[in-house]
């Protein structure tokens, strides 16, 4: 003896609209996480490098705006060369690394007095740069 159920048939969009809802989610999740990548709010020229760092994805933000002033910025807000040393003593405890922005026309000895402030108090550097244009032959 065959059963039968005794219910009604169902509109096939029963099933497809939590389809559709769990798309437009994932959709919007990955629209607003490529937001998340880490930038420091300043607007800077960097220089062109080849070369790729891993590892540096918590850690601080040091910008040098170009010009002949260079303001230093650290984790986004304006700092003075002093106040900068105060701010890397007191984020000592925690992560030691700070990725240097500077813009390609920063004065080369700020760029190298903020490097040496940093490593004497023990951070590792890593200079952030962006990567060669492609020109096609």
């Amino acid at each position: 003896m065959k059963l039968e159920s005794q219910l009604p048939r169902q509109s096939p969009w029963l099933y497809t609209v939590p389809l559709l809802n769990t798309i437009l989610l994932l959709l919007v999740y990955f629209l607003f996480s490529s937001g998340f990548v880490i930038q420091s709010g300043v607007t800077v020229n960097l220089p062109q490098s080849a070369s790729r760092l891993t590892g540096f994805d918590r850690a601080h933000m040091i910008t040098i705006a170009g010009g002949e002033d260079a303001p230093v910025y650290y984790d986004g807000a304006k700092v003075t060369l002093d106040e900068l040393n105060r701010a890397l003593e007191k984020d000592r405890k925690n992560d030691r690394r700070a990725i240097i922005y500077a813009d390609v026309r920063a004065p080369y000895g700020k760029v190298m007095l903020v490097s040496s402030a940093a490593l004497a108090l023990g951070f590792e550097i890593a200079h952030g740069t962006t990567p060669p244009a492609i020109s096609s032959r």
